[in-house]
């Protein structure tokens, strides 16, 4: 069984990497400045935190620009609209905000005379039973060296609707699920089961401290990650595209709602 789900999920990846994926095209000579709205909204109570800057000039990458003085609110479901406070550099906030499962959110950002809106779902928690530590066997998306080893997630997948996962692990205290660590799948070919799913686009070292998260997402988040997984190459940079954005007027970014399962293991 569990050779059959590692199949399972390489086929997602696999299909992920070269499904097409409509994209954004910008002017790279002389591209006007657009507004990027980044936003994740974590169930549980959190303190909410919306970023926005402005893309710059390719050829002039520079830091960002960031875009103080908007006006945000975010809405729960029919709930009456909260404001957020605006914390300057960019940063606006909803402190110890609770966001609860099973709901719609709705986000409305007015940036430089102008008004942008996204709406997601916050899904039910998928519960991480357990992490375990493998030798990775013949891995074609990470062909690491023989002292390197995988990390195992154990949980069980909802039979009921389509599901979409988000991998993320944070080892000894550093994040590593960018670029080509990226790691989004879906349940299409086998809702209901148990899974035994390596985190095949890493390897972890001998007495590594390692965090794994297990981010459930909507839909429009699943494809907002494929797509960034197909234009972010190793190093990080991004392709002279963008991601399909949730976000109306032409923002780019993205709103997401998600729930989290956290567990950690030692490599041993």
């Amino acid at each position: 069984m569990k050779n059959i789900l590692f199949a399972l999920a390489t086929i997602v990846a696999i299909a992920l990497l070269n499904s097409c994926t409509k994209v954004i095209d910008i002017n790279l000579n002389e591209a006007d400045p657009k507004i990027v709205i980044e936003a994740e909204l974590v169930s549980g109570t959190h303190d909410f935190i919306v970023k926005i800057t402005k893309t710059s000039d390719f050829f002039n990458p520079g830091q960002p620009v960031t875009v103080d003085d908007a006006t945000i609110f975010l809405n729960k479901g029919t709930d009456a609209s909260l404001q957020l406070t605006d914390d300057g550099n960019g940063m606006y906030s909803l402190k110890n905000f609770t966001a609860t499962e099973n709901t719609s959110y709705f986000l409305s950002v007015t940036a430089e005379g102008k008004t942008y809106e996204a709406t997601d779902f916050l899904p039910k928690n998928v519960f991480l039973d357990s992490l375990s530590v493998s030798v990775p066997e013949n891995n074609p998306f990470n062909p690491a060296g023989a002292d390197s080893f995988e990390i195992v997630l154990h949980y069980q997948d909802p039979l009921v609707d389509l599901n979409f996962y988000r991998i993320k692990s944070t080892v000894n205290g550093i994040p590593r699920s960018a670029g080509e660590q990226l790691l989004v799948i879906e349940d299409r070919y086998s809702a209901g089961a148990y899974f035994m799913l390596p985190i095949f686009t890493d390897s972890y070292e001998l007495n590594d401290s390692v965090e794994v998260e297990l981010v459930s997402m909507s839909h429009a988040m699943f494809d907002y990650f494929t797509t960034l997984a197909l234009l972010v190459d190793g190093s990080g940079s991004a392709a002279p595209t963008n991601p399909s954005s949730n976000w109306s007027g032409g923002a780019l970014g993205y709103f997401g709602a998600f729930s989290v399962s956290k567990q950690t293991i030692l490599v041993r």
